[in-house]
């Protein structure tokens, strides 16, 4: 979560481990058309990355983070461009307040989207993981649909129902927003309530402590046990690990789902430090063949995978 020094940007930035980024295709031809489809690459961790130009210079493999409001560049590559220096901002974390470097970025291109004069975090590539991080800042009024099967994603206006032409074991769930953030309605672990938000940045879901102290032991898949996180600057982090035997999200039903808790400061922002609340991650979010986030409708569609019950909770737990 970032804000300039001595204001208030209420928004999550999501916490990833440092991971070596691999090579990308390049940038498709500019068209006019939309929607506009980009191929996308991947890290180490498998989490999404898009080639991305900065004025003249690039391609560079950005990850998309749903989680995060800011967009972050690193501070290697922020310096090897010569971008311009801003006053440096405070953010909230997954670690509590801390205060990073910003640049300015004249120009941010990703396919056919072009962003102009845009305010950016500078974060070291070690922690962050690429070469910088695209947040909703630059996906605001967008529908985005991360094509897991294809690895491909497309960037279109929002619209009020599914614009491509699914077939029926694609699922529309609704959504709250909160601080431009969408919160899925309706979600429940092992019957009881919780906010679900979306993280595409973040491999591994992530629960507060509200949610974990409403959990039984005894319905967990494995017992809790402590573990450390790193914040998106590299600051390490406490925290529990188990495995969730059952999310559901409207009629969908995700099976064991490896978790971290702790009491997170972005939870707290979003005035939902006392409420059962989760950031829903990577790990997870590819067991679907597709989703379609729309920031400016607050809906998310999910492409159910053809098969059992069976066969996706076995798909699920070669996941862990």
């Amino acid at each position: 979560m970032a804000a300039p020094a001595g204001a208030t940007d209420p928004m999550p930035i999501s916490d990833a481990p440092a991971i070596a980024d691999t090579p990308v295709l390049p940038l498709p031809a500019l068209q006019d058309a939309t929607p506009d489809y980009l191929r996308l690459g991947a890290d180490m961790a498998d989490r999404m990355t898009l080639p991305v130009e900065i004025g003249e210079g690039g391609p560079y493999p950005f990850l998309v983070d749903t989680g995060s409001y800011r967009s972050i560049v690193a501070t290697e590559l922020a310096r090897r461009l010569m971008l311009q220096e801003l006053p440096p901002v405070e953010i909230i974390s997954m670690a509590g307040h801390e205060t990073v470097a910003s640049v300015h970025l004249d120009q941010l291109r990703f396919g056919n989207q072009v962003i102009s004069d845009l305010p950016a975090l500078s974060v070291g590539h070690d922690d962050l993981g690429s070469a910088g991080l695209i947040g909703l800042d630059s996906l605001r009024n967008k529908r985005l649909t991360l094509d897991f099967r294809k690895r491909q994603m497309m960037i279109a206006k929002s619209a009020p129902a599914p614009t491509t032409h699914w077939a029926s074991d694609v699922i529309v769930v609704q959504a709250r927003s909160k601080l431009g953030q969408l919160i899925l309605v309706d979600s429940r672990i092992d019957g009881k309530r919780v906010n679900v938000i979306l993280d595409t940045g973040a491999e591994m879901s992530v629960g507060n402590m509200a949610l974990f102290n409403k959990l039984k032991t005894k319905r967990l898949l494995i017992p809790p046990r402590p573990v450390t996180i790193k914040s998106v600057t590299g600051q390490p982090i406490q925290a529990q690990f188990t495995v969730v035997r059952e999310l559901g999200i409207e009629s969908l039903t995700l099976h064991n789902v490896p978790m971290v808790f702790l009491d997170a400061a972005p939870f707290d922002e979003l005035g939902l430090s006392d409420k059962p609340s989760m950031l829903l991650g990577m790990g997870m979010l590819r067991m679907f063949n597709r989703i379609a986030i729309d920031f400016g409708s607050r809906h998310v569609d999910f492409e159910v995978p053809q098969s059992s019950g069976t066969e996706t909770s076995e798909r699920m737990l070669a996941a862990l």
